[in-house]
């Protein structure tokens, strides 16, 4: 029998190759997005002492956190399966949470119409993430879901803002009211958006379970 030609070697050791681990969960980005949850969990505390000075604070930290574990996802090469689905879902609780926080509180021009459909939006996205996912297919961010994403940190930071001054100048508040409007129509356009993308999807997997 003749050896193995380089490339035939090659082959062989694939197949003889261990199947590559998914990665370790407690890497530096996995890291990063579980300790968000526990600054959520202070924001809400803070809000609902009236600490807003505080809660402002903390909303940041978790805001810039979540700008870092994505960078050092790439960066590291640590980026997992549980991580992608993990991240999202902690952005949506920090956001949804200060939403329901905040709309407690009079005069935040917070309405409770703006968080039903705030949380209704992030839940239904989150399950279609989970579904098509599962099934091994991609959904990654588009534009407007990011952007809808900086408006309610936008929005909720100035809420808290407008809330630790007290007596804010006027033109802040209008600010505020903006960013809220803003961010609710970019949640709902994007929400759309994404069912809409996801339709053909969808009707493939219907069509699957017949």
């Amino acid at each position: 029998m003749r050896p193995p030609m380089p490339a035939e070697s090659h082959a062989v050791a694939e197949a003889e190759a261990p199947p590559r681990p998914a990665g370790a969960f407690w890497n530096v980005p996995n890291t990063l997005t579980v300790s968000r949850l526990g600054l959520a969990a202070l924001v809400f505390a803070a809000t609902s002492l009236g600490w807003y000075g505080w809660a402002l604070g903390l909303f940041l930290a978790a805001a810039l956190s979540d700008a870092l574990d994505g960078y050092f996802a790439r960066l590291l090469d640590q980026d997992t399966p549980l991580g992608r689905q993990l991240d999202p879902l902690i952005d949506k609780v920090i956001v949804s949470g200060a939403y329901i926080y905040l709309a407690a509180i009079p005069g935040t021009g917070v309405l409770p119409w703006m968080v039903t459909a705030i949380v209704a939006r992030e839940l239904l996205i989150q399950g279609l993430r989970s579904l098509l996912e599962g099934q091994g297919q991609a959904f990654g961010a588009k534009a407007a879901g990011k952007l809808k994403t900086v408006f309610q940190c936008l929005s909720i930071s100035a809420v808290l803002l407008v809330l630790w001054l007290g007596t804010p100048p006027q033109g802040l508040t209008l600010l505020r009211d903006a960013f809220t409007w803003t961010a609710v129509g970019l949640t709902l356009y994007s929400g759309a958006s994404y069912l809409w993308g996801a339709g053909p999807a969808l009707r493939g997997e219907a069509a699957r379970r017949r």
